[in-house]
């Protein structure tokens, strides 16, 4: 026996997880996404070409045949600017604002209706041609306010980053007109800002007054009334203090003098009479400090150095001496009585300083009391002040304000000025014909993509041993070739069913020779009975059928061909055969199957015809008739290859699947719906038929090699070595 009846049980139990588990334990590319997608771009790059063509052709037609624009730009620095007029401790003058959003507000600006309504009236633009011909039909009053809005649609406010500066950008059909609006632009822009800060300062202005008018009336009030309290109080005062005040210093200066006077006398007096008890004339002249005491002590001391001289020369009884005494003794008379006369005027001066001295208490006691009943007067007095100096303070801080408003507030802004006017346009900025065709490519590429994503989204085809195995869930065992895509030259001419007997070398019959190693890994020891089905007719199950029974059997194997197409019977007309006896005489036992069996002498299989289908075929696959035809064919071969009928259609065939030992399922390639395929193996799968697997038919082995991606054969030319 040949190398199929060699095969082993064991295989037939192991082979089928081995083969589920390989086909689970693929392995993840990142870049297969994009394989695939280049892959259906290749394989529709038809429609890829023609969708992009014509999206091309619709954006560059557009795009190039658009009206002609010009572009002028003007540059502009803004900084914003506020006049302080609400916090009264800083200048009046504009200040730069230090808002983040300061300049965006600036280009809000120029972005106003009223900067746009400005620049139509300047430039009677509601007149101008380029805008008549779109607001003519308009209502008069309306013109305006049309021109308004497409002065704003044709203008662009750039802020490039952060910066002060802004370019105004105007675009129309009119390279002059483009200039003068986006200069106009600009010199609205800073006439609107001149009138908000005039209106501004206006209104201020109108504030303060009232503001002032009020102040005034409410400081002369105060003023009034601390001109009324003073009067009523007699609380007039003179270089910030009042009357009784200057008063009691005076007097307090006054008493002040008296006491020390008082006590200097005191002084005098006790000493004088201390050295007049001790009798000490000379220490009271010393401390009355008297000229003629002083004189009269000056006589005396010469005339006791004489009275001492003379004692010395004289008698006692001298007249000389007697005289000189006399004279000292009259000199010590008279300087008793100056020191009395002088402790008398120091009694007297004490006395006077003492009555002085009361005097001035008196004074200033009375002045005192004065005072004190003045100050509670002087406390209401000071407020009343305080009021009226608080009015004052406010009025002429206000006023002051005012005047600095009105005289200062109106500087022009020298920071907002347009330091770039527009320059004429020579040239169109749209249509941008270099970003046309860019646009249009990108366009146009994306158009096709989708073109392509789409159709590969709604192709339910199968073409590649991946998306079988994907979408219906079975191994795919081969791809049977189209003959066209893998002749060579002279080979043309060759049939299908021919090609693997005439070129046993080719990859047609190496691919069949794929599907006979499925089944011989699948087999049994005794003869292995095959069906092969499809999904719709023309899928080339029976070219298939007949080529794997042909490599079968040219491989040793001895293989029988059974035509079971009952309604078409395709193998008898595809291999030419006669009219002869069949299947269905077999069946029916008015043939025995050695008389309906027809031997093909270029293979060496055995062909069992369908016979005569005229006849009643009811219950012609029954179990006992196909149990009974194999017990039969078990004799005489190893492998009996039923060619069946679609099985999605056909009752008979999906009856004759489930009593073969195995089923393979035909599909065309890039032909058969994957819907179709699916609804299939449900019909089949309902009477527990699981095919062994999915052989491709019909391949275009140049076209899967071009965009196949993910096909297991999708580089067979790599190998084309190894074919003949």
């Amino acid at each position: 026996m040949d190398d199929f009846r060699s095969s082993q049980t064991a295989d037939s139990h192991t082979a089928g997880p081995r083969a589920k588990g390989r086909l689970a334990a693929t392995i993840a590319d990142p870049m297969d996404s994009i394989r695939r997608a280049f892959a259906a771009a290749r394989h529709r790059k038809w429609l890829a070409i023609g969708v992009f063509l014509s999206a091309l052709a619709m954006v560059l037609a557009y795009g190039f045949t658009r009206t002609k624009l010009y572009t002028a730009t003007s540059g502009m620095v803004v900084n914003s600017r506020e006049l302080n007029v609400s916090e009264k401790d800083k200048e009046v003058l504009p200040g730069l604002s230090t808002a983040d959003t300061a300049v965006a507000t600036e280009v809000e600006i120029m972005r106003s209706s009223a900067v746009a309504l400005g620049t139509v009236r300047a430039l009677n633009l509601v007149d101008n041609p380029v805008f008549a011909a779109s607001i003519a039909k308009l209502p008069a009053t309306a013109r305006e306010t049309a021109a308004t809005g497409m002065v704003i649609g044709g203008t662009k406010i750039i802020r490039p980053g952060e910066s002060s500066v802004v370019s105004i950008a105007y675009t129309t059909s009119d390279p002059m007109l483009a200039k003068a609006v986006a200069d106009q632009i600009g010199h609205q822009y800073l006439a609107v800002k001149e009138k908000s800060r005039r209106a501004a300062v206006e209104q201020v202005g109108r504030g303060l007054g009232n503001e002032l008018d009020n102040l005034r009336i409410q400081l002369e009030a105060a003023d009034t009334e601390v001109a009324r309290y003073r009067a009523q109080h007699d609380l007039f005062d003179s270089q910030g203090a009042t009357f009784t005040q200057q008063e009691l210093s005076l007097y307090k200066q006054q008493q002040a003098a008296a006491q020390a006077a008082l006590a200097d006398a005191q002084a005098k007096l006790s000493t004088a009479r201390g050295q007049t008890r001790k009798g000490d004339t000379g220490g009271v002249g010393a401390v009355l400090q008297s000229p003629v005491i002083q004189q009269l002590r000056n006589q005396r001391a010469l005339l006791a150095t004489t009275y001492a001289d003379m004692q010395g020369r004289y008698q006692p009884d001298h007249p000389d001496l007697i005289r000189t005494k006399d004279q000292v003794e009259a000199l010590d008379r008279a300087i008793s009585a100056e020191t009395s006369r002088q402790l008398a005027n120091l009694n007297a001066n004490a006395q006077i300083a003492r009555d002085q001295v009361a005097n001035a208490a008196g004074i200033v006691a009375r002045t005192t009391g004065t005072l004190a009943s003045d100050n509670n007067a002087s406390v209401q007095l000071s407020q009343l002040q305080r009021k009226a100096d608080g009015l004052r303070s406010t009025y002429q801080a206000l006023l002051e304000r005012k005047n600095l408003i009105s005289s200062q507030a109106l500087v022009a802004d020298e920071d907002a000025r347009i330091f770039s006017p527009a320059a004429f346009p020579q040239r169109p900025t749209s249509p941008n014909k270099p970003l046309i065709l860019m646009i249009g490519l990108v366009l146009a590429t994306i158009v096709a993509g989708a073109a392509v994503w789409i159709a590969e989204a709604f192709d339910r085809k199968l073409n590649s041993s991946a998306d079988i195995e994907r979408k219906l869930g079975l191994p795919h065992i081969a791809n049977v070739p189209e003959i066209s895509s893998i002749a060579r030259p002279g080979e043309e001419g060759i049939s299908a069913i021919d090609f693997p007997v005439e070129r046993p070398l080719s990859l047609y019959a190496e691919q069949l020779r794929a599907v006979r190693l499925a089944l011989v890994r699948k087999g049994r020891n005794a003869m292995t009975s095959v069906g092969i089905t499809s999904a719709r007719p023309s899928e080339g199950k029976t070219t298939l059928a007949i080529s794997l029974a042909r490599t079968s059997a040219m491989a040793g194997s001895r293989t029988l061909l059974v035509d079971a197409d009952l309604r078409r019977a395709s193998v008898s007309r595809a291999m030419g055969l006669p009219p002869h006896a069949g299947l269905v005489q077999v069946l029916r036992r008015t043939a025995t199957l050695d008389e309906a069996l027809i031997h093909d002498a270029v293979s060496g299989m055995y062909v069992l015809p369908a016979g005569d289908t005229t006849e009643n075929r009811q219950d012609l696959f029954a179990a006992a008739n196909i149990s009974a035809l194999l017990a039969e064919a078990e004799k005489r071969f190893d492998l009996v290859i039923f060619d069946a009928a679609p099985a999605l259609a056909v009752t008979d065939a999906r009856l004759l699947l489930r009593q073969v030992d195995e089923v393979l399922m035909a599909l065309r390639w890039n032909d058969t719906p994957s819907q179709t395929a699916a609804a299939t193996l449900k019909r089949m799968r309902a009477l527990d038929i699981e095919p062994l697997g999915v052989i491709a038919t019909r391949v275009d082995m140049r076209a899967l090699a071009a965009f196949g991606h993910g096909d297991v054969d999708r580089d067979h030319a790599d190998y084309g070595a190894y074919y003949a």
